[in-house]
């Protein structure tokens, strides 16, 4: 054997070797490629990357609350000794997710949809499970493993080097991580559900949250195709199986040895105390989306977008897609430190080199310029239409460009439309940039979703979107004396 392939081969053999280590959860051995030391490393750096993408949601108390329910199952798990931070995101998105090391978020859109202190422990203890088995970890170094081998591969087995070959290298490593996904969401499952058991929680309350998202993601599938949209389903926490899945409960079921009925605790008052006033759908901060209109009450303007399109409001920007992603426009904008025209800070800010059929506009009064400009995309060159709008000290910037290159000028007037609606927000503007809240109230004898939707200020399937809150998604009706969320 050539000296160098067997360097090579024992380097790659004390690479895998040395990087077994004992799972906290199993006590066997897993393949990781990094200490702990590492792992917690790893998770307070993407912590910060996070955080850049998404606001903290400013409450206090019920941050302190979560933090709370969170440390209480913390306490119970095979990790005890990590430091965890729980987080409450001010996003609309249905979402949980954890980082290496003990970092785990929640947003206030799943929250409004949970109904229990249970509810809320099953999705934090299920993102301690994932933390305390160290899935991260051992998905990146399969991930590691799967490059060695394609490597190893391509030295000693004859034609590997060809592109066939090296496309088969590919498939088996992508095979072998997606395989880890069900698994890992399954012993996620039942660590959680233990956790649950061991903080005197009832463990069934895992498939609670399975029946309120698995009715969250039927509902907004029929909302999308009513409003010709693309649905923002929830991919995460219980997506890969339903609650009647036989495996989920039994690893669930396997709690139950931990469990002691005398001692359960639901807390859904409590629960339902804490998140009174939180926030519904958009927030102030970023903007709130009514119907078609685009109200900034923080920054002070209003202005249009497509119809029907899909609408992601991030901090730091909007992103606006056609239906089935034909197109898409990113909204965002940046101070003004120099007093130049918008047609110079389109060529020095933004690099726009290439501006083409290009022309200075008045927009309700502002200073504005729009062109045509070549740009990189992930499905390749393209040509975009950028606009730059100037509104008190604030370069707006809005570019939109087609994934077909032919349809361009089927969108275009859908950019320049938008960009044409941009405007200071009148003070009637100001009371619908308002955020709608959530509120509790005690159900009467007499009440009905029907009659709650029709004095609801949310403007689609109010009826289903108040069903959808407490549990009662697609027919149930209150009972009397019932505490019920709604929205103001």
């Amino acid at each position: 054997m050539h000296k160098y392939l067997l360097s090579y081969l024992l380097f790659a053999l004390s690479f895998l070797t040395g990087g077994c280590a004992v799972n906290p959860v199993t006590g066997q051995q897993d393949l990781v490629l990094m200490s702990e030391q590492e792992e917690i490393a790893l998770g307070r750096k993407t912590n910060q990357q996070v955080l850049e993408q998404y606001s903290v949601y400013d409450d206090p108390a019920l941050q302190t609350y979560i933090q709370n329910v969170g440390e209480k199952l913390a306490a119970k798990s095979h990790r005890s000794e990590l430091i965890y931070r729980f987080t409450v995101l001010d996003s609309k998105e249905v979402n949980a997710f954890a980082l290496p090391g003990g970092y785990i978020y929640i947003t206030r859109g799943l929250i409004s949809y949970l109904n229990s202190e249970a509810e809320l422990a099953a999705v934090l203890g299920h993102e301690i499970g994932h933390v305390t088995a160290r899935h991260s970890v051992r998905q990146y170094s399969a991930a590691q493993f799967a490059n060695i081998g394609a490597t190893l591969g391509a030295i000693f087995i004859p034609g590997m080097n060809t592109v066939g070959s090296q496309q088969l290298v590919q498939l088996f490593g992508t095979a072998l991580l997606r395989g880890y996904g069900r698994e890992h969401e399954l012993e996620a499952d039942s660590l959680g559900a233990e956790y649950l058991a061991r903080s005197s929680y009832n463990p069934q309350a895992m498939l609670d949250v399975v029946r309120v998202l698995k009715n969250q993601e039927v509902f907004e599938t029929k909302a999308a195709q009513a409003e010709g949209r693309e649905p923002n389903t929830y991919h995460g926490l219980f997506a890969t199986h339903p609650d009647n899945d036989t495996r989920l409960q039994e690893v669930i079921g396997h709690a139950d040895k931990y469990y002691n009925p005398s001692l359960t605790f639901v807390g859904r008052e409590i629960y339902l105390e804490k998140i009174d006033g939180m926030v519904f759908g958009d927030s102030e901060k970023e903007g709130v989306l009514r119907g078609h209109n685009f109200y900034h009450a923080d920054l002070g303007f209003a202005m249009q977008l497509p119809r029907n399109w899909n609408v992601k409001n991030r901090p730091d920007q909007l992103l606006v897609t056609a239906p089935g992603g034909a197109a898409i426009m990113q909204i965002g904008a940046e101070d003004l430190n120099k007093r130049i025209s918008p047609r110079e800070f389109m060529l020095s800010r933004l690099n726009l080199k290439k501006l083409t059929k290009d022309q200075p506009l008045t927009i309700h009064g502002l200073d504005a310029h729009t062109g045509l400009a070549p740009i990189n995309t992930s499905f390749g060159s393209r040509t975009a239409r950028f606009t730059v709008i100037y509104f008190d000290n604030r370069a707006y910037i809005m570019a939109g460009v087609t994934k077909d290159p032919g349809s361009a000028p089927e969108y275009d007037q859908d950019f320049l439309s938008s960009a044409q609606s941009f405007h200071a927000m009148s003070g009637n503007e100001r009371l619908l940039a308002r955020p709608l809240r959530l509120t509790t109230i005690q159900a009467g004898t007499d009440t009905r979703f029907s009659e709650l939707a029709g004095n609801s200020p949310l403007e689609t399937f109010p009826e289903e979107q108040l069903r959808l809150i407490n549990a009662m998604y697609p027919q149930g009706e209150p009972q009397p004396g019932m505490l019920l969320k709604v929205v103001k």
